[in-house]
C-alpha cells in the first residue's frame, strides 16, 4: 500500500490507484516507491489496435475492453473481486471516427530542469508573453 498527502477522505473515497505513466502524482508517488524507476523501459502491454500482448498472458490477443467481462471472472474465481457493477461516466471519444479512445503510454521527451529552475523562473519573469 502506497500512501501520499495528495489523497484525501474530504475529496472522495480516500483510496485511489496509481498509474505511474498516466499522472504527475501517480509517477511521484510510483517513482519514491520503487515500483518504477526513471531509467526504466515504460510497461505498457496494450499494442497499437488495443489489444493486450506479453506479458499479460492471461488475456493476451483480447482488446482490452472485450477483456473486461474475463478480467472480471478471473478476479472472482481467485477470490479477489470486492464488488462488480456499471458505473454510466463520460468517456473519451475520436472526434473523427467517434470510436472511444484507449489510454495507452507511450515514450515520451522531457527535459530535467529541476538544477535551472530558478534561473528559469527568473527569465520568465524577463520575457514579454
Amino acid at each position: 500500500m502506497l500512501n501520499d498527502g495528495y489523497v484525501t477522505e474530504d475529496s472522495g473515497t480516500g483510496i485511489v490507484h496509481q498509474a505511474p505513466y498516466f499522472g504527475e502524482d501517480d509517477y511521484r508517488v510510483c517513482l519514491a516507491a520503487g515500483v518504477v524507476s526513471k531509467e526504466q523501459d515504460i510497461i505498457c502491454p496494450v499494442d497499437a489496435s488495443g489489444k493486450f500482448m506479453a506479458p499479460v498472458k492471461d488475456f493476451e490477443g483480447l482488446h482490452v475492453k472485450e477483456a473486461d467481462k474475463s478480467i472480471i471472472k478471473m478476479l472472482r474465481d481467485n477470490g479477489r473481486l470486492v464488488t462488480a457493477g456499471t458505473v454510466n461516466h463520460s468517456y473519451p471519444f475520436c472526434w473523427r471516427s467517434e470510436t472511444p479512445l484507449i489510454y495507452k503510454a507511450v515514450p515520451s521527451w522531457f527535459i530535467r530542469v529541476e538544477q535551472m529552475s530558478q534561473a528559469l523562473l527568473e527569465s520568465s519573469q524577463s520575457t514579454y508573453w
